[in-house]
């Protein structure tokens, strides 16, 4: 029998190296040739359906409008995700364009329960919100940064902590060297037009004993407020705002929870999640009763929907255990389930989200019915961000009334 090996410090920091080697080399296999992420062309159809109308009907506006036209492929005509937007503005229907959007929504996905669906659902909303030609901006605050690798990063080696949320959650004082007055100068742009990214790595660990630092030394500082403080700073850039939170109530997915417009929670039908859901509720109210306390004013969210993620419609505990939530929990729950399919199982690997995949090599019905059901979902939540963007509309009309 092998002993096996003992393991002081620096063998540890050894096994560290080797992990970062083993995650740079599978990037690199998912991303060949290129070593990195190139966004996908649409076709003809693909651009009806995300404009909603029918080809013949962009067709012909393409070319009574003298439109981007895309590039010819053998039979198919593919467009850019460009050229969709420019296609959007000019039939004027870029929600910029229908809405007077002076801030963006902010939605957090969140759930103190890891491997529930929290970065899945998220890359995937904010990339459908992209799609559809909201200007989007994804937010990772997770260390593990999950999020930050399904964009083709590798956050240890090309993720500076200014690049993170941490100047904020740092501040001017203890974050000098990064502290810009802005997030703006952390954000970056991502292979897909219109949205951009704040990165996450293992520094954001960090931020949970900058901000219990600063509660304790820094007169009139609520640990709950820097990350809202920065999102003000390029409100005016965005549309719509989704963020990826730590599995855990810390001080960093305070600031998701406080800084948030809506909350999407995911949840898979299985009894721990259910379990882990019932403390989630429990711990924000007390969460919210704190922040109450301390402002004067409750926490009041636009929309709170749970989110069944992971389910499998032929699997009898999960058809079970999903009516019992709708049941219960009524329009808090979102009516479409997040699928977990053998599709979403096989791209995992290639770090492709459902948008991303170009030519599905597997079944097509199969890709087909998983791409409706992520459509779905997204389609819901987007109902949701147009009920908030409706309802700040006719406010700003009856004030303009009353004035």
């Amino acid at each position: 029998m092998i002993d096996p090996p003992r393991a002081d410090p620096e063998a540890i920091s050894h096994l560290s190296e080797k992990a970062g080697l083993v995650l740079e080399r599978a990037r690199e296999a998912a991303l060949e040739p290129n070593h990195r992420k190139v966004l996908r062309r649409w076709t003809l159809t693909e651009v009806a359906e995300i404009l909603g109308v029918t080809a013949k009907i962009v067709s012909g506006r393409i070319e009574k409008m003298n439109l981007p036209s895309g590039e010819r492929e053998g039979k198919r005509r593919l467009f850019t995700l460009e050229e969709i937007h420019a296609i959007q503005e000019s039939l004027g229907t870029l929600p910029r364009q229908k809405y007077s959007i002076k801030e963006p929504v902010v939605i957090a996905i969140a759930n103190f329960k890891g491997g529930v669906g929290k970065t899945s659902t998220t890359i995937h909303l904010a990339q459908y919100f992209a799609l559809k030609g909201y200007r989007t901006l994804a937010v990772d605050l997770d260390a593990q940064a999950s999020l930050t690798g399904m964009f083709g990063l590798l956050p240890d080696t090309e993720v500076p902590e200014e690049k993170t949320a941490n100047p904020f959650f740092y501040g001017p004082d203890i974050g000098a060297d990064t502290w810009t007055g802005t997030l703006e100068t952390a954000i970056q742009p991502t292979y897909w037009p219109g949205l951009d990214l704040l990165a996450a790595n293992l520094s954001l660990y960090g931020a949970e004993f900058a901000l219990s630092k600063r509660q304790n030394s820094e007169d009139g500082f609520a640990f709950w407020s820097p990350l809202k403080a920065g999102l003000a700073t390029v409100a005016d850039r965005y549309d719509v705002v989704v963020i990826d939170t730590p599995p855990s109530l810390s001080f960093v997915t305070t600031n998701a929870i406080y800084a948030a417009d809506g909350l999407v929670i995911p949840v898979p039908p299985a009894m721990l999640d259910f379990a882990s859901a019932t403390h989630f509720f429990s711990l924000l109210k007390e969460v919210l009763d704190a922040i109450e306390t301390n402002e004067g004013t409750p926490k009041i969210y636009e929309f709170l929907s749970l989110l069944i993620a992971k389910y499998q419609h032929g699997n009898q505990v999960h058809q079970q255990l999903a009516a019992w939530v709708r049941g219960i929990f009524g329009d808090y729950t979102l009516p479409s389930p997040m699928l977990l399919t053998t599709v979403v199982q096989n791209i995992g690997p290639q770090l492709l989200s459902i948008y991303e995949v170009q030519d599905y090599k597997g079944d097509s019905r199969t890709f087909r019915r998983a791409l409706d059901a992520t459509n779905a979902v997204s389609g819901e939540v987007e109902q949701q961000v147009l009920t908030v963007l409706n309802r700040r509309q006719g406010a700003k009309s009856r004030k303009a009334a009353v004035a």
